[in-house]
């Protein structure tokens, strides 16, 4: 990861101690979350010039189960949600769109004995029109950079969402049958519970176990399948293709198109060439109704 601007970072970080206002707790509602033991993120201040910094802190069990991959990626998504709202004016009231996701991370990162239980997170934002931003992210732990992140997320009102998605602004919630889910020790996971992968009756090929009830992906009703989902259905099939010990350390996400409760969504891994000669780059589609709505290439050191 770039560490140019590495001692900037820790200027800005200690910054946060000065004037970061303690709150008792973030307000779900900023991070769209419906469970407060779900709300990573403890309090935030402004930099100027379109920065901010946002502290977190991960909770030992929960929702997450400790999963690092889940925790880094909801930190991610937090921080942007929180800083939207509490900061930049974009009305709770409205849907968030996110479009694509890209980031990397220290593989050590991943080694259970270094979870942190304190995060500090520095935010750049940057407009693409009045209803669009661009963030440049970067997570410290301890005062070293970890990670790093750039997306693209966007915003729509009540009624223009509506007309959007049409016939699927309303599921029927938690109904559809959920197939079992592949063993989870296959797809990186402790528990049955965890995985999203079904059997998909091809090798390197699955069904998106579409389970309402896993409320670390589905903390509430939502008329589609979530981005974080997926993203997780991403790491667990790249695990299934490359083994134990492969971590991700560069994830490179694109959402093409909402995932819908009322269609299988077939999960595909494959490995491509890789730029350099010790890592393995896995790349992971979606595709529901004959057409792809998300892929994901996972870079995992060798």
């Amino acid at each position: 990861m770039p560490k140019a601007l590495l001692a900037d970072r820790r200027r800005h970080t200690n910054a946060v101690h000065r004037i970061a206002a303690p709150v008792r707790s973030i307000p779900k509602e900023f991070v769209h979350l419906h469970q407060q033991d779900s709300v990573l993120l403890t309090k935030w201040s402004t930099l100027g010039s379109g920065r901010y910094a946002v502290t977190a802190r991960w909770p030992e069990g929960g929702a997450f189960a400790d999963s690092v991959q889940l925790l880094l990626t909801q930190t991610i998504r937090q921080s942007c949600l929180l800083i939207g709202h509490a900061e930049l004016g974009v009305p709770l009231s409205h849907q968030t769109l996110m479009e694509w996701m890209d980031f990397t991370v220290s593989g050590d990162f991943y080694d259970p004995e270094n979870k942190p239980s304190n995060l500090f997170v520095l935010l750049t934002f940057t407009s693409n029109n009045p209803r669009s931003l661009r963030v440049e992210l970067s997570i410290l732990s301890e005062g070293c950079l970890v990670a790093e992140s750039l997306l693209d997320f966007s915003w729509i009102g009540p009624g223009a969402y509506r007309r959007l998605r049409g016939e699927h602004a309303e599921v029927a919630w938690g109904e559809a049958a959920v197939p079992a889910p592949v063993p989870a020790y296959t797809v990186g996971r402790a528990h049955a519970h965890e995985v999203v992968l079904a059997d998909g009756g091809h090798p390197n090929r699955w069904d998106l176990l579409m389970d309402v009830s896993n409320t670390a992906l589905y903390d509430h009703k939502v008329d589609h399948v979530p981005g974080l989902a997926l993203i997780e259905a991403a790491y667990q099939a790249a695990h299934a293709v490359t083994g134990p010990g492969h971590t991700p350390v560069r994830v490179l996400s694109t959402f093409d198109r909402y995932v819908e409760f009322d269609a299988p969504c077939r999960i595909e891994a494959v490995v491509v060439p890789a730029p350099d000669e010790d890592i393995v780059r896995v790349e992971v589609t979606g595709a529901q109704n004959g057409e792809r709505t998300f892929s994901v290439t996972m870079d995992c050191p060798l």
